[in-house]
């Protein structure tokens, strides 16, 4: 099964930042190295396209993920130790649909 994984930012203290960052690409590089993740998105150059402008992104959302999981469950276990949970990240977990 595919699923899209939404990462939201926490607040992460200032002498955390770099620390945290470090421990996020180690995640994520984990979770492809398991065989889970297939695609990767994350970084700068976000745009909210709109009928009337086209906007840099500015919200919370700095990467997603689509992986492969045999459940929901499974999907959800993947993310329990997620380095930004600890300063209030979320993920937020979308199931491929036909999948």
């Amino acid at each position: 099964m595919k699923f899209l994984l939404v990462y939201r930012s926490g607040s992460v203290p200032d002498e955390q930042i770099n620390k945290n960052i470090s421990e996020l690409w180690r995640w994520l590089d984990n979770l492809k190295e398991n065989g889970h993740e297939k695609v990767r998105f994350a970084g700068s150059g976000c745009k909210i396209i709109s009928q009337q402008s086209i906007d840099d992104y500015s919200g919370d959302v700095f990467g997603v993920s689509i992986i492969e999981a045999d459940s929901l469950e499974k999907a959800i276990s993947l993310t329990t130790d997620w380095p930004e949970l600890q300063y209030g990240g979320r993920i937020e977990i979308l199931e491929a649909l036909g999948d």
